[in-house]
């Protein structure tokens, strides 16, 4: 079986590699961490922040748990509280799932607030980088 190309909106292929899926099998660019942590959007043209929690948690982006409707390349502004202090980031909706999961990409952060979320990673536990079987998991 060949691998297939996943196209990553917003992606600067100059910059970074393909991402390749082979039966199932999902290469990734950076560790993900388990977070469990809560945290808030904001979509522009809400006045209000949207309550979520984060399950997983990247130097690129995050994983939520997400009851409400977000829309795939809708934009807003993610942040979350570590240890007394806050991470702010502009993001972009990458997926979402009819489970009640989204995928944000981070974009354009800070180097003071990249500095932070990779201090908040070290943190946390990082997550294998290839799916565990079922016997294994």
């Amino acid at each position: 079986m060949t691998p297939r190309h996943i196209i990553k909106p917003r992606c600067d292929f100059r910059k970074e590699a393909l991402h390749f899926v082979h039966m199932g099998i999902e290469r990734r660019r950076v560790p993900r961490y388990s977070a469990h942590v809560k945290a808030s959007i904001r979509l522009p043209e809400r006045t209000s922040d949207l309550a979520v929690m984060v399950e997983d948690l990247c130097i690129l982006g995050a994983l939520l748990e997400y009851s409400a409707t977000l829309k795939i390349h809708q934009e807003c502004e993610f942040a979350m509280t570590w240890k007394g202090r806050e991470f702010r980031t502009p993001a972009v909706v990458a997926w979402r799932s009819d489970q009640g999961q989204a995928g944000l990409e981070f974009v354009n952060t800070d180097p003071e607030n990249q500095q932070f979320l990779r201090e908040v990673c070290a943190d946390l536990l990082m997550k294998p980088l290839v799916r565990l079987t079922e016997e294994h998991a």
